[in-house]
């Protein structure tokens, strides 16, 4: 029983991380389209309007995506980067 309680207990934390790194990421991606789409738009004359905060949340949100991609990458590559180049990064020992 103690078991059971203690991977329950757990659950939690690999629910959040699958609903922020599952469904969070991909919907800041959304975020960040939508919003580059609406960062230029052209008016009736032909004249091109620059939306600047648009274009500023979406450049936001990627930059957001990158950072997040690459601290995963070494999230996972962490004891390798430890082992051949003796960089200690997440705490790896």
């Amino acid at each position: 029983m103690q078991t059971v309680i203690t991977n329950l207990s757990s659950l939690w934390e690999v629910v959040l991380a699958a609903l922020i790194f599952g469904a969070g990421v991909p919907a800041v991606f959304a975020f960040a389209v939508r919003w580059w789409a609406n960062a230029e738009s052209v008016d009736a004359e032909g004249r091109v309007r620059r939306n600047y905060p648009a274009l500023a949340g979406a450049l936001t949100c990627l930059i957001l995506i990158v950072v997040v991609v690459i601290t995963g990458i070494l999230f996972t590559a962490k004891a390798f980067i430890a082992h051949q180049f003796g960089i200690h990064l997440f705490g790896q020992s």
